[in-house]
């Protein structure tokens, strides 16, 4: 993940809410909390030219809906808006209702401020005051996704930037993301349950088939806190999920941007019926696998580019139609244990000239860029290859 500090003047960003290229409501965001007393100290303190935290955001590719995502700061954008309303020529927000649905909201539209001592609200200004306001620079932190960026890390992010005033607790982050998206919604359910201990809220995995096979990746098992190492798995099978449904691979950073923006589409709608019976069963055969066989112990159940391979191909082939008796499966579960031995660390190289150039393209895709839609392409064609010989 990568950060740009930056200013954005206040002038350039009424002009960013006038074109309604600002979304204020991304999935990570909750309702309005602040209360009318912080919204005046906000805007006091700008009034009077004192500096303000920074407002991070998520820039949207060119020709997006919205120029930008609001990450942090949602408060402080809504209270200029409330505060700077609409009864200016100077300087205007068009629609300041659009942005507010309650009665309670829209009340406090054109609140005052306390400004030489004395009460007054926006419009009533002097054209120095707002002059000097609209030339106000706001600092801007603008977040870029990396290959790297992890589900967890945006949510670590969030928890740790939105620690004034009412903060912000992990369980509540991912309710938000999950209410905003059926699809995450039902992939979440899949691996997570909810848990009370006193007042705090919290999720832990669920003992599944999901969450067992999963829990053998090197990246979940890593990690200690339960509430982490569901997002983890969360965003391990909702990847698997896509590619099943869609049939293309992405790149993660892509798939992340699910979590920040709203968008309907593939990403949108809930697991169908037929989708949840598809990975049902490679996931039963998996856990039964990794039960029975050392194959739970090999690089295809503990490396997450082999592992991720090893499911995509079984969601998009036909290997376990014709592998033999549910759950077991007994000649993929053969192939597999097969295949594991040769990327095992010191393995002889195979007999079969053939066999030995489809897996060095295979490691080579797997050993670097190994999220590449491409590279996860190539990795597939061999690792099918390289089955139909074993």
């Amino acid at each position: 993940m990568h950060y740009t500090n930056s200013q954005m003047k206040l002038d350039q960003l009424i002009g960013y809410f006038n074109g309604k290229k600002i979304n204020l409501i991304p999935p990570f965001q909750r309702g309005h909390v602040w209360k009318p007393e912080h919204r005046k100290r906000l805007l006091e303190n700008m009034v009077a030219g004192r500096p303000i935290p920074a407002i991070f955001l998520y820039k949207e590719p060119a020709g997006s809906t919205f120029e930008y995502n609001i990450l942090d700061g949602k408060q402080r954008l809504e209270s200029l808006i409330l505060f700077i309303g609409s009864n200016r020529k100077d300087m205007n927000v068009a629609g300041v209702k659009d942005y507010f649905f309650s009665e309670k909201e829209r009340s406090q539209i054109h609140f005052q401020i306390e400004v030489d001592g004395k009460k007054t609200m926006f419009k009533n200004l002097s054209d120095e005051v707002v002059r000097d306001f609209r030339e106000y620079a706001i600092p801007t932190i603008e977040i870029d996704l990396d290959d790297e960026t992890s589900l967890d890390e945006i949510i670590n992010l969030f928890v740790d930037i939105n620690q004034q005033g009412e903060k912000v607790k992990r369980f509540d982050i991912v309710k938000a993301i999950g209410k905003k998206n059926k699809l995450l919604s039902s992939v979440f359910e899949l691996v997570a349950q909810e848990q009370i201990r006193k007042q705090d809220k919290y999720f832990k995995p669920k003992n599944t088939a999901y969450s067992r096979v999963l829990d053998k990746l090197q990246i979940v098992e890593a990690a200690s806190d339960p509430s982490q190492k569901v997002d983890r798995m969360w965003e391990r099978l909702f990847e698997l999920v896509l590619m099943n449904r869609t049939g293309k691979h992405r790149q993660p950073n892509q798939i992340l941007k699910t979590f920040i923006k709203v968008e309907k589409g593939d990403d949108s709608h809930a697991l169908a019926a037929a989708e949840k019976r598809k990975l049902q069963r490679v996931f039963a055969f998996l856990d039964v696998s990794y039960d029975e066989t050392p194959l739970g112990e090999s690089r295809l159940a503990r490396d997450l580019p082999h592992f991720y391979t090893m499911v995509t191909t079984l969601l998009s082939s036909e290997l376990l139609d014709a592998g033999g008796a549910a759950p077991d499966y007994p000649n993929v579960r053969r192939k597999l244990l097969a295949f594991s031995k040769l990327i095992k660390e010191g393995a002889k190289p195979p007999k079969s000239q053939t066999v030995a150039e489809a897996l060095s393209e295979y490691m080579g895709a797997a050993a670097k860029q190994t999220t590449h839609p491409g590279r996860r392409t190539t990795r597939e064609q061999k690792f099918l290859e390289i089955l139909d010989t074993l």
